[in-house]
């Protein structure tokens, strides 16, 4: 998707922002698409829609990074909608629809897999969506999957990759060497991650409306009484209810069959997004609903509002003197008129950090960018890059040598040529603006290609 807009912006900061904004509107588009179906009161759907701007990870840490998580939560918003669809209507175009959003679903994170568990495990309580699963057009929805997924099943089948591996050096690190361990901190994470991801929603919504516990308690009494799951038409509030609950097992019992430690808020966004919609019908149904509408809407707005200024405050130290994350305000303009000076424009250009690697690339729009940084990334060489000038960027080093990981890409261009990196330091003026001025220090090497 990102490629697609740089074909008409080029690897700008707008491309980016076009992208996560536009991902980020489409999934509250769905969300209220979804919520229309739980509220009758629009003005409920609405707030509904937009609660999960009380989360701090989308209405905070969003807007810092995780633009793949945006692709992630778009998919997990239009699936939920999706699969309303089928169970309303049943037609064959609507089981594709499905399908294929969930395909691309898959193609955003691996995690999207586990809601779609969740999902299909919370839709078979119900009988009228257990018969619209069971249907054989269900087999459009894998079809349609399968079609968008396959060329990178292909991918990771051809590059021999372990999942299995992946998954236990990024979510289990520790189950090899001390399971009982692992899964106690894993049990323990499992109950506070969820709540961490809906903080502070969770809170505001137990502070200003206590009466949601016992309205909370007879919706779960509800939920585990499969006999009270009858009637013609779905109950959305219970399956929300049902893929909240279904979250907390999947993650319960990674604990318990593979030691899983690492769970993180951050990846609790394909369990527990929908899980404020629950929140706020929960609030609905506690006392008077328009009072408590109006509380909910004045809370929400003035949040949003808040945030903007402490935001821009936080933005302004980020390019502090006493910054700790300073990438924003690295001077990367003068790294770059450094590599023009050496006769670098096109070429190939190696980097070791993942940062300059995607910083660079908005300065030097047609080179080649190589990053080194695990998981490392070689775009394929152009009959013009043989042609062209190749240069190396690290940060500062203890010796004089190109960086091993760089040496052999280096060398696909300039062959065994003896190269003496130059060191690189550019002057940052820090904000405030008399603030002292610091420097960024990098080491480059530009060689010729080979005859």
């Amino acid at each position: 998707m990102l490629w697609s807009v740089q074909r008409v912006t080029g690897p700008t900061l707008p491309s980016f922002l076009f992208l996560k904004y536009g991902l980020l509107t489409a999934t509250f588009a769905f969300l209220y698409l979804v919520a229309k179906r739980i509220f009758t009161d629009q003005r409920w759907a609405a707030v509904a829609a937009l609660s999960p701007l009380l989360l701090y990870h989308i209405g905070w840490n969003l807007h810092e990074g995780v633009t793949q998580t945006m692709a992630l939560i778009c998919a997990v918003a239009a699936s939920i909608w999706s699969f309303m669809r089928i169970a309303e209507r049943g037609r064959s175009v609507d089981y594709v629809l499905l399908g294929a959003i969930v395909g691309l679903g898959l193609l955003s994170k691996y995690s999207f897999a586990g809601f779609l568990v969740v999902l299909l495990g919370a839709a078979l309580w119900q009988p009228v969506l257990r018969a619209r699963l069971l249907d054989w057009r269900l087999l459009l929805s894998v079809g349609a999957a399968a079609a968008v997924t396959v060329p990178f099943v292909a991918w990771l089948i051809a590059g021999r990759h372990d999942l299995v591996a992946l998954y236990g050096s990024a979510m289990a690190p520790l189950a090899e060497t001390n399971r009982l361990k692992a899964t106690l901190i894993g049990l323990g994470k499992a109950i506070y991650a969820p709540l961490a991801f809906l903080f502070p929603l969770d809170l505001i919504v137990l502070v200003l409306f206590p009466g949601v516990l016992r309205e909370g308690w007879a919706a779960i009494k509800r939920a585990v009484s499969p006999r009270t799951f009858g009637g013609g038409e779905p109950d959305w509030r219970l399956l929300l209810l049902h893929i909240t609950i279904g979250g907390f097992i999947v993650l319960i019992l990674g604990a318990l069959l593979t030691g899983t430690t690492h769970y993180l808020e951050r990846y609790m966004h394909p369990f527990f997004l929908l899980t404020p919609l629950l929140l706020i019908g929960l609030v609905e149904t506690s006392g008077n609903p328009s009072r408590r509408l109006a509380v909910l809407a004045t809370v929400l707005g003035a949040v949003t509002l808040i945030v903007v200024p402490i935001r821009l405050g936080d933005a302004l130290h980020a390019m502090g003197a006493d910054c700790r994350k300073c990438r924003i305000g690295v001077p990367y303009d003068g790294l770059a008129a450094a590599l023009e000076a050496q006769g670098f424009k096109n070429g190939t250009l190696v980097a070791a950090d993942r940062h300059d690697a995607g910083n660079l690339r908005r300065l030097f729009p047609e080179a080649r960018i190589v990053r080194t940084e695990p998981p490392a990334y070689a775009p394929p060489i152009r009959a013009s890059d043989l042609t062209s000038k190749v240069a190396v960027v690290w940060r500062k080093g203890s010796d004089n040598r190109l960086p091993k990981e760089a040496a052999s890409e280096f060398a696909k261009i300039a062959g065994s040529v003896a190269v003496t990196p130059q060191r690189v330091v550019v002057p940052w003026q820090p904000y405030p603006p008399g603030a002292a001025a610091r420097q960024w220090i990098w080491e480059i090497a530009v060689a010729d290609p080979k005859q």
